[in-house]
């Protein structure tokens, strides 16, 4: 039994995540993402293992809780999991990794994910689109809904197979490495899946505001490159999704959902 008498929100997004102070316990709530992922457990419970495999390797990873069991958890209609509490380097401000960080972390955990034994999904995140588009209800109009799917169709389309599919972190971001008091960590595997180290990669040289040549150049292996482009443009077309997603909840965010969408011209 987890005792929290001050627990405090420490983000707000596709889940609620909460640290139940004083307990040195992290929850995982899933809020948006039931939307478009029916069995939202199945997404946790993978994240649970993967993360469970990589602390054991040695990796820097943010581990589940020591205190529940690590599997996902039911209460009140919510899905969720429960993670250890590690506090930031910085409290007064959030830190960003720079370049060379975020390239040679990921080469890291590429080579640890080679041997997790597990299967996963391929590519799983990317059916978030779809099941987005097919939802009845959107604040998205019939006109943007034909855009985005068009996007969609065309880059998918562009999508070779490739032969080096592994298993990977699945939103590889600069977002999801931590700084904390054991240095950068990688967090928030709820989108685990297998697929080429291209997708990754793409989850950060996809932003306008990192370099992505000098992140692979940290990376420092081959990468497809014509897969890492195609990439790219589906990793913006699932943030203007989710961004779509979260604006439905919280309204502050409508305005940011509306200027991604304008990015999609309509077919």
């Amino acid at each position: 039994m987890i005792n929290s008498t001050e627990p405090v929100v420490l983000a707000d997004g596709a889940n609620i995540v909460v640290h139940l102070r004083p307990a040195p316990v992290v929850a995982k709530v899933a809020a948006s993402t039931p939307e478009v992922r029916p069995r939202v457990q199945d997404w946790l419970q993978r994240e649970l293992d993967v993360s469970t495999f990589l602390a054991a390797e040695g990796a820097p990873v943010v581990p589940p809780s020591p205190e529940l069991p690590a599997t996902t958890h039911h209460g009140e209609g919510h899905v969720m999991s429960f993670w250890r509490y590690l506090p930031p380097a910085d409290p007064s401000r959030p830190l960003r990794p720079d370049e060379e960080t975020i390239g040679s972390m990921l080469r890291d955990l590429h080579a640890l994910l080679r041997r997790y034994p597990q299967a996963l999904p391929e590519l799983a995140p990317l059916q978030d689109i779809p099941a987005f588009l097919a939802r009845p209800q959107t604040r998205v109009n019939e006109k943007g809904k034909a855009a985005l799917a068009a996007a969609y169709q065309r880059l998918t389309a562009r999508l070779a197979h490739v032969n080096d599919q592994q298993a990977l972190h699945g939103d590889a971001g600069a977002g999801n490495l931590m700084a904390t008091g054991q240095g950068w960590l990688w967090h928030d595997f709820e989108d685990t899946c297998s697929g080429p180290v291209a997708w990754d990669l793409a989850a950060s040289t996809a932003s306008q505001r990192l370099d992505g040549p000098r992140i692979l150049a940290a990376y420092g292996e081959p990468v497809d490159a014509a897969w890492l482009a195609a990439g790219q443009q589906l990793r913006r077309l699932h943030l203007t999704v989710w961004y779509a997603l979260y604006a439905e909840r919280l309204p502050d965010l409508r305005s940011h959902a509306a200027e991604l969408l304008a990015q999609w011209p309509p077919p």
